[in-house]
């Protein structure tokens, strides 16, 4: 065989092999990827419950007649408005932080008021979910308040977890914080 036709069937069969290995890291790339995201796609489909469906999975988890439906919107609307001034107070109170955590000199007094905050946030947030679930007991029957149990025992568990959306936050959670 020619020299110089050696010589080209070898640049051929690298070309050829950096092309095969080159395609299969891609495939192998594009497929991790993927499975990742079908993986989240399905862990969201399972916990996440749509705000606008929220009264929907409520009467249909609980079997709700028609007055329990409009008593729970009442309830719902209640904590809603309450339960979003409280978020929107805790998101502005983490900002607060982490504005004054990055600056030059921290104020280590005013880290130790937001977090004091914080706190009062939080303790109110669950005094205002505490509120929501008695206000739920009292339209339910005996088996649908055993129910309500389950539910909101399963938001609380981190390890299976219902994530309700929070108001005015679409696709958003709200969870045991």
């Amino acid at each position: 065989m020619n020299p110089t036709n050696k010589y080209r069937s070898f640049i051929w069969i690298i070309v050829i092999l950096v092309a095969t290995n080159l395609s299969t890291i891609a495939s192998f790339y594009y497929h991790r990827i993927t499975e990742l995201e079908s993986v989240k796609v399905e862990q969201n489909e399972q916990t996440n419950i749509p705000g606008e469906q929220r009264t929907r999975f409520f009467r249909d988890e609980l079997k709700l007649d028609t007055a329990q439906i409009d008593q729970f919107r009442e309830i719902n609307r209640t904590f809603n408005r309450t339960a979003r001034g409280i978020e929107m107070n805790l998101a502005q109170l983490r900002e607060d932080m982490i504005k004054e955590l990055g600056t030059q000199n921290s104020d280590s007094a005013q880290l130790a008021r937001i977090a004091v905050e914080i706190g009062e946030n939080h303790r109110e947030l669950k005094q205002v979910t505490s509120t929501f679930y008695l206000n739920m007991k009292k339209i339910c029957t005996a088996e649908q308040q055993a129910k309500l149990h389950e539910i909101f025992q399963s938001m609380l568990n981190k390890e299976s977890q219902v994530n309700l959306p929070q108001p005015g936050n679409k696709g958003g959670r709200w969870r045991n914080k």
